[in-house]
């Protein structure tokens, strides 16, 4: 059952980023910790190795469509790169809870930005 569980969240969290473009995270960390009763810290870790898999089919549809901005993407890949390192380190010294109101904040935010369309 957990398995069944771990597949519907991973599909709506690819559905959701694949039509939103803001991430299956967004989706599936609070998903995890409320279903599954996965830890804050590692639902963070796990919504972002599942990232490589989503992102992947993604760039095989975008790079037929011929979609991608090359110099745009490899920029914001290396700034992807450097940010994710200091976000994951900064992610290990937060406790659970502070980062599960640090997340929820980002959300609010994030949502009052597109209801605004700022």
């Amino acid at each position: 059952m957990k398995k069944i569980k771990l597949l519907i969240i991973g599909a709506i969290g690819g559905i959701t980023s694949g039509l939103t473009g803001i991430g299956g995270g967004t989706v599936m960390v609070p998903l995890l910790t409320s279903i599954t009763k996965m830890q804050q810290h590692r639902a963070h870790a796990n919504s972002l190795v599942i990232v490589i898999f989503g992102a992947t089919a993604a760039l095989i549809l975008y790079i037929e469509r011929g979609d991608i901005e090359w110099n745009t993407a490899i920029i914001l890949g290396l700034g992807g790169i450097i940010g994710g390192q200091v976000g994951a380190k900064i992610m290990h010294g937060t406790p659970d809870n502070r980062l599960k109101i640090i997340f929820s904040i980002f959300l609010i935010i994030v949502g009052f930005k597109l209801l605004l369309g700022n």
